[in-house]
């Protein structure tokens, strides 16, 4: 029986794209550089940092350092300024960061009974502004608790992420489901780590997944 429900946050309740495509637009404005030299730039730092990530070479506490870090040694800048763009993009960013229906998947969850929370991946951001975004677009008020890897110190799928969630809440793990949109990270790792998983489609609402999902396992 499931008893918690956990979010993955970004490509599941928050779009990450237009995340990035803000702090491009800032570094551009910051330096001057073309927008073209910049998401060249990011491309090659994602690429970059996932290699160092499933090579077990990124340590999920010091990511975002790291990741800023590359991007800024592609760009030749200092990553002061990297971390200025982060930051002047959340206060740029609007609700069009929000995926649709994704607020009415966390309340249906929430009233319906389960403890809920989130679980998310960080790399070339701190935490602390995706909580910025969870508390201003009402996602945080329907969440016990928040788990991020720059926090936690695990990526996922590691399974000692997922295990974090049953202990906090005290139950097992077979009574988590983990919700999100990345097989390997989400659906995969939850899987293998002992969880329910549900893995989303973008192409429908959150919610009414969320909902079909819970039906399947309550008949």
């Amino acid at each position: 029986m499931i008893k918690v429900i956990s979010f993955d946050i970004w490509g599941t309740l928050l779009k990450v794209e237009v995340m990035f495509n803000q702090v491009v637009e800032e570094l551009s404005f910051l330096t001057g550089f073309p927008i073209s030299e910049i998401e060249k730039a990011l491309s090659e730092a994602k690429s970059r940092a996932k290699d160092l990530r499933l090579s077990g070479c990124l340590p999920a506490k010091e990511a975002v350092g790291i990741c800023q870090g590359i991007f800024a040694e592609l760009l030749g800048v200092d990553v002061d300024l990297v971390k200025r763009a982060c930051s002047r993009a959340v206060l740029k960013i609007g609700e069009g960061v929000v995926i649709e229906g994704s607020v009415d998947a966390v309340r249906l969850a929430k009233e319906k009974g389960f403890r809920v929370c989130c679980l998310g991946n960080v790399q070339f951001w701190p935490s602390a502004l995706t909580r910025v975004y969870m508390e201003r677009f009402g996602v945080s008020q329907y969440l016990d608790k928040h788990f991020f890897s720059d926090e936690l110190g695990y990526f996922k799928p590691d399974s000692k992420a997922f295990r974090v969630i049953s202990e906090f809440f005290g139950v097992s793990l077979s009574e988590v489901l983990h919700v999100g949109d990345r097989e390997l990270e989400d659906y995969q790792g939850a899987l293998q780590a002992g969880c329910k998983a549900l893995l989303v489609s973008p192409s429908r609402r959150l919610r009414d997944q969320l909902y079909e999902a819970l039906a399947l396992e309550s008949s």
